[in-house]
């Protein structure tokens, strides 16, 4: 079922949507090494639900942020790798060993 809104839309409250995840996690970084920790997508769902993007991209779309008092300084990477709709692998590269929170958003386009 598709609903057309052709006027403002005000939603107070949460927000769901099968084909989009958000959460965060807690990342301790060897210093000057990359290194990674695996996200699951297993709360409230499952996985993602929706259609897998079209080629040549064919994997859920995920956006990072670390929550850093100084961006860019002692965070110098942040990016993922092999993710799915049941998860994704995420990985930081800091200067230092400082436990690091990083906020993730993965969406699939929806099947309408």
């Amino acid at each position: 079922m598709t609903t057309v809104i052709t006027d403002d839309l005000i939603v107070t409250g949460a927000v769901s949507a099968g084909n989009i995840l958000m959460g965060s996690v807690v990342m301790s970084p060897e210093t000057n090494t990359p290194t990674s920790v695996d996200v699951l997508f297993n709360h409230p769902r499952p996985s993602l639900m929706g259609q897998v993007n079209p080629l040549p991209q064919p994997l859920p779309n995920v956006m990072l942020t670390a929550i850093s008092q100084e961006p860019w300084t002692r965070i110098r990477e942040l990016g993922t790798r092999f993710s799915s709709t049941t998860g994704v692998t995420i990985y930081i590269y800091r200067t230092n060993d400082a436990d690091t929170v990083v906020n993730w958003l993965s969406w699939q386009e929806p099947n309408l």
